[in-house]
């Protein structure tokens, strides 16, 4: 090969990385914003290694309900007004609860991945079978759940 073909070839890759590559490798973040009583994003889709962060938060907390986030993922507790960005390392569906104003109805859900119909009939029966009491709201969150594939 010539020269000139080599370098014309190394260029062309390297145009192609420069545009496809940060898509490949960047993550993207998403903000759950809290308002009055209600999160302002309270079904929210992202891909695996994306990060997610609750912001104004001042009255508020972001609590994940247990036993409805994806097997071996971490759960996480936030304090009163702390604006936390939980680790969501495990592809799957993370519910989420305002402690103060679950009774309002202020309950979430972060879906991460692709999950399919059958994952969703499977975890909104899991939520019959296990919730009570004010978290039983998130039923109302689970029933707008979209299939991704």
């Amino acid at each position: 090969m010539s020269k000139m073909k080599i370098t014309d070839i190394l260029a062309k890759v390297m145009i192609v990385s420069a545009i496809l590559l940060p898509s490949l490798v960047s993550a993207a973040d998403h903000v759950i914003k809290a308002g009055a009583r209600a999160f302002e994003t309270p079904i929210l889709y992202v891909a695996e290694g994306d990060k997610v962060k609750f912001s104004n938060m001042n009255s508020h907390n972001s609590v994940s309900v247990e036993g409805m986030i994806p097997d071996g993922a971490t759960a996480w507790v936030g304090g009163m007004g702390e604006n936390i960005a939980p680790a969501l390392e495990k592809a799957g569906i993370y519910s989420y609860v305002c402690q103060p104003h679950i009774g309002f109805g202020m309950v979430g859900v972060i879906v991460v991945g692709d999950i399919s119909a059958d994952d969703i009939a499977a975890y909104k029966q899991k939520a019959i079978d296990s919730l009570e009491g004010p978290e039983r709201r998130l039923l109302g969150k689970i029933n707008k759940i979209k299939p991704t594939k």
